[in-house]
C-alpha cells in the first residue's frame, strides 16, 4: 500500500468482508434479540400479546405504543452505533472485522473518524437498495472498495498489510528528522 497505490494488495476482498459482514450480523441479531425479548416477554406476561383488537385497555394501547416505538430505536440505533463506534474506536473495525484481520480507513489510510463512519454507514442503504449490487463491487473494483466505502472515500484494508504500511511511514518520517538539510537549527556551523 504506497499511498493510494495502483496494486490491490492491502485491500480487503469480497470473501473477507463478507465473513465479517455474516459474524456481525450475528453478534447484531442477537443483541437486537436481546433488548427486544424483554418487553416482548412483558408483554406476554401481561397478557397484551394474546388479547383481540376491543379487550384493550389503555394500558395495553400504551405499552404497545412504546413498544413499537421501542423497537423502530433500537432497529435503527444499534446497528448503526455498532458499526459507527466499532470502527472508529482504537481497534478501527467491527468484531466482525477483527475476526478475519481487516479494518476501515480513510483515504490517508488513517483510522476514521465517528462522523465518516456514520456516513458510511447509512450509504449502505443505497448498496442494499439496488439488489446489493453496491456490496458487490467491493469484488471487481480497483481498490476493493463497496459503493458505500466509494461515497464514504473509505477502505477496507487488511490490519497486517496495514500496520506495516503505518510502521514504514513512520520510518521514513523519522530518517527525515535526522537529516541536517531537512532542518537548518541542527546543521553544524
Amino acid at each position: 500500500m504506497n499511498g493510494v497505490a495502483t496494486t490491490t494488495y492491502g485491500y480487503a476482498g469480497f470473501w473477507k468482508r463478507t465473513a465479517a459482514t455474516l459474524i456481525d450480523g450475528f453478534i447484531i441479531g442477537f443483541g437486537v434479540s436481546i433488548l427486544l425479548g424483554i418487553p416482548f416477554i412483558l408483554g406476554f406476561v401481561n397478557g397484551v400479546w394474546l388479547k383481540e383488537e376491543y379487550e384493550y385497555t389503555t394500558q395495553d394501547i400504551t405499552f404497545l405504543i412504546m413498544f413499537y416505538i421501542f423497537y423502530a430505536i433500537v432497529e435503527l440505533a444499534v446497528p448503526w452505533l455498532y458499526y459507527s463506534l466499532f470502527e472508529k474506536s482504537k481497534y478501527h473495525a467491527t468484531p466482525g472485522k477483527m475476526a478475519v484481520g481487516i479494518i476501515v480507513v480513510d483515504r490517508y489510510f488513517q483510522p476514521v473518524r465517528f462522523g465518516r463512519a456514520t456516513g458510511r454507514y447509512w450509504a449502505k442503504n443505497l448498496s442494499y437498495m439496488i439488489l446489493c449490487i453496491g456490496y458487490m463491487m467491493a469484488g471487481w473494483t480497483q481498490y476493493k472498495q463497496a459503493l458505500h466505502d466509494m461515497i464514504a472515500s473509505t477502505y477496507v484494508v487488511n490490519k497486517k498489510d496495514w500496520e506495516q504500511y503505518m510502521y514504514m511511514q513512520q520510518q521514513q518520517q523519522a530518517a527525515s528528522w535526522n537529516q541536517p538539510e531537512m532542518s537548518p537549527y541542527l546543521q553544524k556551523d
